[in-house]
């Protein structure tokens, strides 16, 4: 029996999808990927690193987080009965940890979050798993070079869903001129057609904007010049340890908690935000979402959170739909809501108050997508009179209302303010060209 036999690339009980196929017969050693996500592609990363390893090969597969780099360590996993069926036993597992897969055949696959430091002193094929999403990417690109060069088998694979331009991996892609580099372009469209079984329609419904849908599922890369808060600085202040979803059970266990509540009904998210104070910062404890929810139950949501006493302000968006549910929360909880009525310059203020507390490294937020994707899609325009505004197209799913809330509770943090107001904290004039005319942020 030929190694080809117990290769996962090649076993007939996986039936890979045309664009999986495509990227596992490209025989170049550099290669592209721009894809969408929910394609496969981790999937057949893990695949094509086993079949190598089953080879006696070495694959490095350098993901953006610790948790992701983990998650491609499990699908590997997930291949080893494959292997070992096909095999009869004769090929062997000798360690097999969350990072590490060494099988009998020499052949190893190691999964590390991507740096500089911890890519050092491996030599082996290295698979970039989400390169736009990782960080100091320069620096890890120069650490890179020795794995690579050390011998003329091992290979380059950059595989990442796009962010905005004039990162690392966009200059990989638009500079590529189809010699050097081999390039996979595959949306979500492509990967249906290949086979992929996804309802389109269900997943189109669930994204939260246009900005997302467009990034993560077409492939697009979209243009940051306008964003009041980049990709960049959002991820330097993510944490893929902190989950996204609030945990009610586990409130008790924190310190002061200061909430941000803004509420929707037929068109937005309602969305909860909570944040600790630890000394002169803030970490997120999570985010609450209703749908399309009725006021009764978006009322006993809110209920829920502040049964804990340590939640010590919940500041409420007070502007129309908002109204009614704030005073009954204010009739109930007293000083403990604060409602806020979302003008034109209060909008303002929460927006510079976001931007400064990431700049300042002052709040650390989950290292989730379609948070992300969210408070990116804020952006800052300049009025023909030369008033810096922010504002968010109203798309399916969300209207930065993850944005809101989380500045609402960066709001109910600070010292209040007894007339309903809020400082004033007047952003530079941005010299900015102006926009075409959007909705305005909520």
């Amino acid at each position: 029996m030929t190694l080809e036999h117990v290769d996962p690339r090649t076993e007939p009980a996986l039936h890979w999808w045309d664009h999986q196929r495509r990227w596992l017969e490209d025989p170049a050693r550099f290669r592209l990927c721009l894809k969408s996500r929910q394609c496969g592609m981790s999937t057949i990363v893990a695949a094509e690193a086993v079949g190598e390893a089953v080879a006696g090969h070495t694959t490095i597969l350098a993901s953006a987080s610790e948790r992701q780099s983990r998650e491609l360590t499990r699908r590997c996993r997930k291949l080893l009965p494959l292997v070992d069926a096909a095999s009869n036993g004769s090929i062997g597992i000798v360690t097999e940890t969350a990072d590490l897969l060494e099988l009998s055949t020499g052949g190893r696959v190691i999964s590390v979050p991507a740096s500089a430091a911890t890519v050092q002193g491996f030599a082996g094929s290295v698979v970039l798993d989400e390169a736009a999403w990782m960080p100091n990417t320069e620096e890890l690109w120069q650490a890179l070079v020795p794995s690579i060069t050390a011998s003329a088998e091992h290979r380059l694979s950059v595989l990442s869903t796009p962010r905005g331009k004039g990162g690392l991996f966009h200059r990989l892609w638009a500079e590529a001129d189809g010699t050097r580099w081999s390039r996979h372009r595959i949306t979500i469209d492509d990967a249906i057609a290949g086979g992929c079984r996804v309802d389109r329609a269900a997943l189109r419904a669930a994204v939260a904007d246009e900005q997302t849908w467009r990034a993560c599922y077409q492939c697009e890369f979209i243009d940051e010049q306008y964003s009041l808060l980049s990709y960049d600085l959002l991820q330097a202040r993510a944490d893929s340890q902190l989950p996204y979803r609030l945990d009610e059970p586990r409130l008790r266990q924190y310190g002061d908690l200061y909430g941000g509540f803004d509420v929707g009904r037929k068109h937005d998210l309602s969305v909860l935000a909570l944040v600790e104070r630890q000394a002169d910062a803030f970490v997120s404890r999570g985010f609450l979402e209703l749908r399309q929810a009725p006021f009764d139950e978006q009322e006993r949501m809110v209920e829920t959170v502040l049964a804990h006493v340590n939640v010590r302000r919940l500041c409420v968006d007070a502007s129309g739909l908002g109204l009614q549910l704030s005073e009954r929360l204010g009739q109930r909880y007293g000083s403990r809501i604060e409602p806020v009525t979302l003008s034109l310059p209060v909008k303002e203020d929460l927006a510079a108050r976001m931007l400064r507390v990431f700049q300042c490294g002052e709040l650390t937020i989950p290292d989730d997508a379609t948070l992300l994707a969210d408070l990116h899609s804020v952006e800052r325009q300049v009025t023909a009179a030369g008033n810096v505004r922010y504002a968010a197209a109203r798309n399916d799913g969300s209207h930065a209302d993850r944005f809101t809330a989380l500045a609402l509770a960066l709001h109910a943090a600070d010292r209040p303010v007894h007339s309903g107001g809020i400082p004033r904290i007047r952003p530079p004039n941005l010299l900015l060209p102006p926009l075409p005319r959007q909705r305005w942020l909520l």
